[in-house]
């Protein structure tokens, strides 16, 4: 099931849990999509055995394509986008920011739910900055690692499919990268 097939299950309260970007949130506090706006709650993944290494990618980056024929302008736009003044101003707004000084002013936290404001910061404290190996063909990448996934929740055995979508994706990040080369 896609992120987005998965989401207006939980808004309509038909999923006890639902993991996704923090910037989302306010699908499940609008009365006019969500069912569940007075019972959401927020909090960072939970720590696996290794303890908490969840990804905190924020606001999605912005860059400058190297094919750009704009270059500079687009570096205008980016210094413009993330301006500290910007950034606070959005956050005030309730978009979440990748300032480190937006997420140390109460006055933009104020504009997110406590509970999420205080994950999203915690998750900025121990995150890492990348969630998934580099790829090129993502959506393959998703079908492959997906199958063991789907095979668990039809009630099928997991740790053939899982040994098969293993070796798939090891060869898959080979040809895939090969654009690296060189």
């Amino acid at each position: 099931m896609s992120l987005e097939q998965a989401m207006p299950i939980f808004a309509q309260g038909k999923a006890a849990f639902y993991v996704d970007a923090d910037a989302i949130y306010t699908n499940f506090l609008d009365p006019k999509i969500s069912t569940v706006q007075d019972k959401v709650g927020f909090a960072p993944f939970p720590a696996g055995p290794a303890g908490a290494r969840p990804f905190n990618i924020p606001s999605w980056s912005l860059g400058v394509s190297r094919f750009s024929r704009l270059r500079d302008e687009a570096w205008q736009f980016i210094r413009w986008a993330a301006d500290p003044e910007m950034v606070r101003r959005m956050q005030a707004d309730g978009i979440p920011g990748a300032r480190q000084s937006a997420w140390s002013d109460s006055a933009t936290l104020a504009a997110f739910p406590a509970d999420l404001a205080k994950a999203m910061r915690r998750q900025a404290e121990i995150g890492l900055g990348i969630d998934r190996p580099d790829v090129l063909q993502v959506g393959r990448a998703r079908d492959i690692v997906g199958r063991p996934l789907v095979a668990g929740i039809l009630g099928e055995p997991v740790a053939p499919i899982a040994r098969e979508a293993d070796a798939e994706f090891a060869d898959f990040l080979v040809r895939d990268n090969r654009h690296r080369e060189g």
